[in-house]
C-alpha cells in the first residue's frame, strides 16, 4: 500500500478525538493555520501536520507506551528531527479532559516557529482565539506526553 493510500485509510479510521481536534484545526479555522490530516512524511503518516510551522500534531491511545514501539518511536523522532518538524504529542485523556489547554499549546507552538501570531487569511470565518490563560490548565512537563508511535503499523488504539 502506498503511503497516500496509507493516509487515506487512516483518515476514514479516525478516532472520535482525531476527529474533534481536526474540526478545530481544518480550513484554516485554526488562527488561519492551515493542517493537513494523516500527512504522509517518508515512510509515516502525522496526525495534522501545518507546513508554514512545519509542525506535526499527534493524539495517541495507549500503544506508544509499549516496550516494542520504542525504537521505531526513536528513529521516527529522529527523521522529524532530520526534517526541522516539530512534534507535539497529547494523550487522548488529555484532549478529552482539558481541550482548551491542548489547543493552546498548539497555539504556542505556532508562535513559537512561526513567529506569526495570526495569519489573517479569511479573518471573519476564524473560530480560534486563544483562551484565557487565567482559566486554563496548561499541559505539563511532569505529565510528558507518549513517545512517538508509527503510523504504518496499524491503528492499534
Amino acid at each position: 500500500m502506498s503511503s497516500i493510500q496509507t493516509a487515506r485509510q487512516l483518515r476514514r479510521d479516525q478516532t472520535d478525538e482525531e476527529k474533534e481536534l481536526w474540526r478545530a484545526l481544518r480550513s484554516n479555522r485554526f488562527a488561519g493555520f492551515k493542517f493537513r490530516r494523516q500527512h504522509p512524511a517518508g515512510i509515516y503518516t502525522l496526525d495534522f501536520y501545518c507546513a508554514a510551522a512545519r509542525l506535526d500534531v499527534e493524539l495517541d491511545g495507549f500503544q506508544p507506551g509499549l516496550p516494542e514501539q520504542i525504537q521505531h518511536d526513536e528513529a521516527r523522532c529522529a527523521f522529524l528531527k532530520e526534517q526541522d518538524i516539530e512534534e507535539l504529542r497529547f494523550w487522548n485523556h488529555e484532549w478529552q479532559k482539558n481541550r482548551e489547554g491542548c489547543l493552546l499549546a498548539i497555539w504556542d507552538a505556532l508562535q513559537r516557529r512561526t513567529g506569526c501570531v495570526q495569519v489573517m487569511k479569511n479573518a471573519e470565518e476564524q473560530r480560534f482565539v486563544p483562551p484565557n490563560e487565567k482559566v486554563l490548565k496548561r499541559p505539563t512537563e511532569t505529565n510528558p506526553s507518549p513517545q512517538p508511535s508509527p503510523r504504518l503499523a496499524g491503528r492499534g488504539r
